[in-house]
């Protein structure tokens, strides 16, 4: 299976926290370790602007392994479809061009069109009511989710067909949320397919083919790093 990797949105935001963070902690320990060098208001001052210092790196570093996980589960998933057969492609962290939407974990370009894949690290016991996510507190309570993981991949399919669209390239767009393995989920109704990265490659194999197999050749252009082939056309399934 070939690889076509985007830059990806993660890495940069790693990077600010990183720095961010190496910045309000090690300024503020600094500030703190001279502070009583000063005094009355200066004192004050000083305590007042490392703690706030060693607050915002520590907000920082939370941010940094946030991202860390999450990139890691994505190259997780990666790894566990590399034995795809050369009919298949991955696309990593692809951005729709022209658009401030952010970037796909996940694109599988192969016989059956293009899987968009939605990739959460979490880990514990999550689960849905529909689009309603939410993650089970061990005192038994649910705690909602601030984004629907169901939600999210719908939009980024729908953003995904639409650029196909404007390319003027008829090809089947599926979705699916991927789950780390180990974590706990408790589904009702789910409004996508939701599936763990253990299964994710049987899963692929076995989505059924379009009417004439989509060559995963022909549409890479498309999500190529460099400007997107416009003309492009390809049969759809019939409903």
């Amino acid at each position: 299976m070939k690889v076509i990797r985007h830059a990806r949105h993660a890495d940069r935001i790693m990077r600010i926290e990183g720095t961010l963070a190496v910045a309000g902690v090690g300024g503020g320990v600094l500030l703190w370790a001279i502070a009583g060098h000063f005094g009355g208001y200066g004192l004050a001052a000083a305590a007042f602007l490392s703690l706030g210092g060693i607050q915002s790196g520590v907000r920082a570093l939370r941010n940094y392994n946030r991202y860390q996980r999450g990139a890691e589960g994505e190259d997780a998933v990666l790894s566990t479809l590399r034995s795809l057969p050369d009919s298949y492609i991955a696309v990593t962290n692809f951005v729709v061009p022209g658009t401030r939407q952010g970037d796909t974990d996940l694109l599988i370009l192969g016989p059956a069109g293009i899987l968009v894949v939605e990739v959460k690290s979490y880990s514990g016991r999550y689960g849905c009511h529909g689009d309603a996510w939410f993650v089970a507190q061990p005192d038994g309570t649910q705690r909602p989710l601030r984004s629907s993981v169901s939600r999210q991949l719908k939009r980024n399919r729908k953003s995904i067909a639409h650029y196909l669209v404007d390319c003027e390239a008829t090809v089947p767009v599926n979705a699916v949320a991927v789950f780390r393995p180990g974590v706990s989920l408790d589904l009702t109704q789910p409004t996508v397919p939701v599936l763990t990265q253990d299964s994710l490659r049987g899963y692929i194999v076995n989505l059924a083919p379009a009417p004439r197999s989509a060559l995963a050749s022909e549409i890479e252009p498309l999500f190529a790093p460099c400007t997107p082939v416009r003309g492009l056309r390809m049969p759809v399934p019939s409903r």
